[in-house]
């Protein structure tokens, strides 16, 4: 919308009245003035005759003097006003029409270059009551007064009076002013309530006459076209806008923002991709805006070079809202080793888990499990993320820990057991939970059967040396042998052995103690078997053969 000081200043648009001035006080005193235009047959009687458009040897000389001071360098406007007032109280009463119309135009002149709008007002209106100029004067006089309105504020006035104006001119024959058809329209925009639909037509006209771009009438029929909703008319006018004034960046930025509006995302990524080459955009969120149309159209990897590239020069913060950004885009681009610092960053700034346990997920599939096991306990214990966030965590807990164990690391298993029977109690991971579990307990299973079976060979072996070494300690009794007690002592000790030996015990529990849970949820102790969505069949044989791992959730 047009600033309501906007206008205030524009001299330029009543300076030309010291022009028409010029004939009066240069020479042409004491004889008949050519009006400034020849009149139509017609209207001549509603004319003032040329004898009456003179100006007497004295008001003259008061004239040019002032013209003069008007003239020096700087100007002299306070002793050309002083020469003026002086004149009207002089020989007010005395002055002819003409004299007066004259002398009051170039006063309201004088004291507008002073900054008196009231004052220039005042004696314009004075001068067209007198219907002393000619036509072409008067209707110039007609424009002053409706800018000087327009610049007191006075909208609607100053519509009327352009109004007049222009119809005076197009019936003249005269072209149209380009500025009295801005003012018009922006006079429209500035009333109470506005009316920017009485602005569209004199804000296009005001476009319309120029021979060369202006960009304060462009700006108006911009603000219209926008608060009418006219998004075609205006990306056609936005895009001239940015091949005018290239340098203005919020044209480039309204222009994508329309497109984006309309549906036309590639059109509105183009331009501001161009506008961010040419070092136009400056600001945190046109930076984001920018990479998020990367991510958009498949190039999160050059999204994530601009976004690093700004943080590191200040311009986007390092917050986590953005580092998280930052973070998804490296993933994006499947450059996870690139990703896990970011994430770690956000990570350490955020009260909740959720960052943590995106992190475990990119440290997960990067095989880095002990780091992914550590980043999963510390979402678990920050907690704030949904259920199905939260399961997840937990499966992903049990598979990082699963992924650390080798051969024979049972209280490893245990412990990405105790995860899963966790994810188990969640909707969206129970059904991976609970085959991970069967195939932890198949293991266990497994390797139960293998330990019984190697206990029963193991007994049978010493049951069999038992019954040997009995039969050479009885033949050594016999014959006397000097070794018989230490066959015996052994024959002993075998036999303490295999007393003791039960192939159904459990086997005795690891010295590796498992670490303290720091997720805040205690953790079901394993005992083989799992209770409720996670309870298996223990009773069953254990399979020949190890069933394959459940896939790694993703």
């Amino acid at each position: 919308m047009i600033g309501r000081g906007d206008m205030k200043n524009k001299r330029a648009s009543i300076a030309g009245l010291l022009f028409l001035l010029a004939a009066t006080c240069a020479g042409l005193v004491g004889s008949a003035n050519e009006p400034a235009f020849a009149q139509k047959k017609g209207n001549e009687e509603q004319q003032p005759s040329k004898a009456s458009q003179t100006v007497s040897p004295e008001v003259g000389k008061a004239l040019t003097a002032a013209y003069d001071a008007s003239q020096q360098t700087p100007p002299d406007w306070k002793g050309a006003l002083a020469i003026l007032d002086k004149l009207l109280t002089e020989r007010g009463e005395r002055m002819r029409p003409y004299e007066k119309a004259q002398t009051y135009s170039f006063r309201g002149n004088i004291k507008y270059n002073l900054n008196d709008i009231r004052g220039a007002l005042a004696d314009f209106q004075a001068a067209l009551q007198t219907k002393a100029l000619p036509e072409e004067q008067n209707n110039q006089l007609r424009y002053y007064i409706a800018q000087l309105y327009f610049s007191l504020e006075q909208y609607q006035t100053a519509i009327n009076g352009l109004k007049e104006w222009i119809a005076q001119a197009t019936a003249a024959g005269e072209k149209v002013d380009c500025n009295a058809y801005y003012l018009m329209g922006a006079a429209y925009t500035l009333i109470t309530p506005a009316n920017f639909r009485a602005a569209l037509q004199p804000a296009e006209q005001s476009v319309a006459c120029l021979s060369e771009p202006k960009k304060s009438n462009y700006d108006l029929l911009n603000s219209v076209y926008s608060e009418l909703g006219e998004n075609s008319k205006r990306a056609a006018l936005l895009e001239k806008m940015i091949n005018y004034w290239p340098n203005q960046k919020g044209y480039w930025t309204q222009l994508s923002s329309l497109y984006s509006i309309q549906g036309k995302d590639s059109d509105a990524f183009a331009v501001l991709e161009v506008a961010y080459r040419a070092g136009l955009l400056k600001s945190e969120n046109e930076i984001i805006t920018l990479v998020q149309y990367y991510s958009y159209f498949d190039n999160p990897y050059r999204g994530a070079k601009v976004l690093e590239q700004e943080m590191n020069a200040g311009v986007v913060k390092r917050n986590e809202k953005n580092l998280t950004l930052l973070s998804q885009l490296w993933s994006q681009a499947r450059e996870h080793k690139r990703a896990i610092p970011v994430l770690e960053e956000a990570s350490k700034l955020s009260t909740k888990g959720e960052l943590s346990y995106r992190l475990g997920q990119v440290l997960l599939a990067d095989e880095q499990y002990t780091a992914s096991e550590k980043a999963l306990r510390e979402a678990l214990k920050k907690g704030g993320m949904d259920d199905r966030k939260t399961g997840d965590a937990w499966l992903l807990l049990g598979t990082a820990r699963f992924s650390q164990a080798g051969p024979n690391d049972d209280s490893i298993l245990r412990r990405a057991r105790e995860a899963f029977v966790k994810a188990a109690n969640y909707k969206d991971s129970a059904r991976q939970a609970r085959q991970w579990i069967e195939y932890i307990d198949a293991i266990f299973a497994t390797e139960k059967l293998q330990r019984k079976i190697e206990c029963q060979q193991n007994a049978d072996a010493r049951r069999d040396q038992i019954q040997r070494l009995a039969t050479q300690a009885q033949v050594c009794r016999l014959q006397g042998g000097a070794n018989c007690d230490a066959m015996i002592a052994q024959l002993k000790e075998l036999q303490d052995i295999q007393n003791k030996t039960n192939c159904d015990a459990p086997p005795p529990a690891s010295s590796d103690a498992a670490p303290a849970d720091s997720s805040g949820e205690q953790e079901d102790q394993p005992s083989g078997a799992t209770s409720g969505a996670a309870s298996t069949n223990e009773g069953a044989a254990a399979p020949a053969q190890q069933t394959p791992a459940p896939a790694q959730p993703q």
